[in-house]
């Protein structure tokens, strides 16, 4: 394997900061690219770029001709998209492209970061071949950033991941919130909970494949470093469950009180946007052509418990 300059876009986030660690542990270069959250972590440059103006993407990825472009910048708050159409819409579809024609243009792989909810969860589990039917804007925005990036750019390859979550040791847990008061990063705003014996209500009618966050960067690098990986690639954990069975998990793992977590209904939140009630994944492919396998739930904690308690995070690939 030799070493690739990789572009980070969003390297500020939970994704792109394990991405470029990820990266860096490998011995790739990286370039961390973020809007307005810089990483903690030391890259080899680290740049200030909103990827939906499109002449300050082509400045950037002309000034370091990447080999790989990751764009995991979204706006992701599903319930303000509801209400943010056109701003969703600019970001996650308009901005993607933006990065996806700057790619093409020189000739770099591009890997675009999009999401399980761009199904309606009447057919899961899904495959990567499954018919997408966004039910929001968010999902319809994030389908159309996928379709941007497999039509503009001939070198691409899309990854869908499902609630996303990590640890860091550091006070700053990726607290920025979602509309129902929870932080983006549920698994960290969940433990933070727990610690401060706070109960919490947490749905019981929403099945998912929760996906953390180093294991999406372990996928993503395995895509990056294949020359031959392009298209759709699911990129969740291999267990579907519940939130509720998700946190009552977590809760054991890490001997916090799982009293504490109380089961609603995903009525009760009201929230604004529609959500899949069964958006699972099946992550077949990814291990199938590049031999990586994703993580099972119990793998998943137990890496996720070990960062809690301040040791070494794996994998480091």
């Amino acid at each position: 394997m030799h070493s690739l300059q990789l572009l980070i876009i969003g390297a500020g986030g939970q994704v792109g900061e394990k991405l470029g660690r990820a990266a860096q542990r490998r011995g790739h270069e990286v370039i961390a690219a973020y809007k307005s959250k810089a990483p903690d972590a030391n890259f080899s440059e680290a740049i200030v770029l909103d990827k939906t103006r499109e002449s300050d993407v082509d400045r950037i990825v002309s000034n370091f001709q990447p080999n790989v472009i990751v764009d995991t910048a979204a706006l992701h708050n599903v319930d303000y998209c509801e209400t943010h159409q056109d701003e969703a819409m600019t970001v996650n579809r308009d901005g993607t492209a933006n990065v996806a024609r700057a790619a093409s243009r020189i000739k770099a792989k591009f890997i675009f970061i999009s999401t399980d909810f761009v199904f309606d969860g009447a057919g899961a589990p899904y495959k990567e071949e499954s018919t997408p039917n966004p039910l929001s804007v968010y999902a319809k925005s994030k389908l159309g950033g996928e379709t941007a990036a497999l039509t503009i750019s001939e070198n691409s390859a899309v990854c869908r991941p499902a609630v996303i979550y990590s640890w860091k040791q550091s006070a700053k847990l990726y607290t920025a919130n979602s509309s129902s008061g929870k932080p983006l990063n549920f698994g960290a705003w969940l433990v933070s909970q727990l610690k401060g014996e706070k109960e919490v209500k947490i749905v019981t009618d929403q099945i998912t494949s929760p996906t953390l966050a180093d294991d999406l960067a372990g996928a993503i690098l395995a895509i990056a470093e294949n020359p031959l990986a392009r298209g759709i690639f699911h990129t969740a954990g291999t267990t579907a469950l519940s939130r509720y069975d998700f946190s009552t998990q977590l809760a054991r793992k890490l001997g916090l009180d799982e009293n504490l977590i109380r089961p609603i209904e995903s009525s009760v939140l009201k929230q604004v946007a529609k959500r899949p009630i069964n958006s699972s994944l099946l992550s077949d492919r990814i291990r199938r052509e590049l031999g990586y396998t994703m993580m099972s739930i119990d793998q998943a904690l137990e890496n996720f418990a070990a960062a809690v308690h301040g040791e070494v995070l794996a994998p480091e690939a």
